[in-house]
């Protein structure tokens, strides 16, 4: 435990003056700072990653996303949404963990061994971009999510500009469907359901 404290305190010095934060560290050291950290807290091979405070129209898609979801899947207690907080383990990636910004799990969660905040069985991922970890969530966390069985899309959404991106899995082994989209006019499919990019970036000033 003094390690992780000894973490917690470098990683709170170093978000002082940087955007993103990457430090080597253990899994169960990651796993004992991640449930008491005050920032989103995440681990890819033996380091973790963190950021400070999201910006305010990061915050603000999130939340409205996590809305869109919830109305969309209001008649159906099969889904349920989840925010941030909410963790997501990749099996085949042993010690890769992860914090979407919103997620969805169909049917019952399955929760990683002695643990009631990580899940291995999302059903839908959003990740809303930001400067710090764009790099990262493009070429590391996407490519890992698509490993897991249970993920049937990856939304990434960009809050600078109109951009969304959607990874769709079809039934062929490793075959994803990406399409892009760059205007507020255009509909998103999730879960076989119209989202315009309207309703997505209400209220986000460019």
């Amino acid at each position: 435990m003094v390690i992780t404290r000894d973490l917690r305190t470098e990683i709170l010095e170093r978000l002082k003056t940087e955007d993103l934060v990457q430090i080597p560290a253990s899994e169960s050291d990651y796993l004992d700072l991640a449930s008491h950290f005050p920032f989103k807290i995440e681990y890819h091979q033996s380091e973790i990653y963190t950021m400070g405070l999201a910006s305010f129209y990061h915050e603000l898609i999130a939340a409205m996303f996590a809305t869109i979801l919830n109305n969309l899947f209001m008649d159906n207690d099969e889904y349920t949404v989840l925010g941030s907080n909410s963790g997501v383990q990749i099996p085949k990636f042993e010690g890769s963990y992860f914090m979407p910004d919103v997620t969805v799990v169909k049917g019952e969660p399955i929760f990683k061994s002695n643990s009631t905040a990580i899940i291995t069985n999302p059903y839908l991922i959003v990740e809303i971009l930001s400067p710090a970890t764009d790099k990262f969530d493009r070429e590391s966390k996407l490519h890992e999510y698509k490993h897991l069985e249970s993920l049937q899309q990856i939304v990434l959404v960009n809050p600078k500009r109109v951009q969304v991106l959607s990874y769709v899995r079809t039934k062929t082994p490793n075959v994803w469907l990406n399409q892009d989209f760059y205007d507020l006019n255009e509909e998103i499919l999730i879960d076989n359901q119209s989202v315009t990019l309207a309703s997505i970036y209400k209220k986000v000033k460019f």
